[in-house]
Formats: structure tokens, C-alpha cells, sequence
């Protein structure tokens, strides 16, 4: 399933330097926070941009290939390992931070984005981002939502403005 045309395809997109193949690579994302569980990826590939995430996924699609996107890798589910016959997407690359609107306390940013860095844009406007004040150095906010974190009230990622897959009909932006 992840063959050499798989390979070369996602290479394309992303640069043969942010496709990982050998063994020593992928066994460095073989496990996450939870040190009981561990699933060796058939290939890692780390997108920098929008563009590219959809991309790679239209090209797994078409491959029928599955996929497991990764954060910084620090949950405590397994929720991040991807078996050797999937793809594992490390979004790590992806963490820019477009915009912080205080007035409607919405932040717009990639999933990298490190919580850390989010609380730090967010200071000079009296706010700051904490799911979990013990992890604001590692953990990132796509890793956040895939994993539902969030401790302290309400202020919970709501991911807006970013693209969604739909079966057969491509990305799209969500509401519309």
C-alpha cells in the first residue's frame, strides 16, 4: 500500500526531505506519550502548509491509503500510532499563527502550534490558552482537539476556517 509510487507521489508535494522511509525514522514515531503501546508507521510525512495537507490527503485518497495525522505526539491514548500500512501525517511543520482576535477570544492558527506559543500571542491581550498548564511546552493544539483536551472551564479549540474532507467531493471550508 505504501509503495515506491506512494512515496515518490508524497515527495512531490511535500519535498523528498519531509518523506520518512527508513526503519531509524519511523521507529522515532513509533510510540506517543503512552509508553505501552508502539506501531511502527509504514511512512511519515510532514506537510508544512493547508496546501499541502490536502494534498497528501487527496493523494492517500486516491491511493485508498489510510492515515493517522500526529501532533507533537504527547497523548496518553495510542491515539496517534498508525500501523505499517498507513501513512502517519506529522503536522509538527504546520505552526503558524495567523490571527488573535480578543474581541471574540478566537485564535487562528495551524494545528503545530505549540500551546505554549498560542499563550504567549494571547498575553498582550490579557488572555491566555491552558487545556492543561502541565503540557503548555509540548503539546500542540491540533493534538488538543483530536484528543478532546481541556481541563480548565470552557475555552476549548474550536477548529474554524480550516478544511474538512468530505467522501468523494474534496476540501472545503467549513459552514459553506
Amino acid at each position: 500500500m505504501t509503495g515506491p509510487a506512494l512515496i515518490e507521489g508524497l515527495a512531490g508535494i511535500v519535498g523528498p526531505r519531509h518523506v520518512r522511509t527508513a526503519p531509524a525514522e519511523r521507529l522515532t514515531y513509533a510510540r506517543d506519550g503512552l509508553p505501552t503501546h508502539s506501531r511502527l508507521p509504514g511512512v511519515l510525512v510532514l506537510p508544512g502548509s493547508r496546501d499541502e495537507v490536502v494534498a497528501v490527503l487527496r493523494l492517500l485518497a486516491a491511493h485508498r491509503v489510510p492515515f493517522v495525522p500526529r501532533g507533537a505526539g504527547t497523548g496518553l491514548s495510542g491515539g496517534a500510532l498508525a500501523n505499517g500500512d498507513a501513512v502517519l501525517i506529522v503536522l509538527t511543520r504546520c505552526s503558524r499563527i495567523f490571527k488573535i482576535d480578543p474581541k471574540n477570544r478566537v485564535a487562528v492558527v495551524e494545528p503545530g502550534v505549540v500551546n505554549a506559543r498560542l499563550s504567549a500571542a494571547a498575553a498582550p491581550h490579557g488572555l491566555h490558552y491552558a487545556p492543561d498548564p502541565s503540557s503548555q511546552t509540548a503539546c500542540t493544539i491540533g493534538g488538543n482537539v483530536a484528543e478532546n483536551a481541556r481541563r480548565h472551564g470552557d475555552p476549548h479549540p474550536r477548529p474554524r476556517g480550516g478544511a474538512r474532507r468530505r467522501p468523494r467531493a474534496g476540501a472545503r471550508q467549513p459552514g459553506r
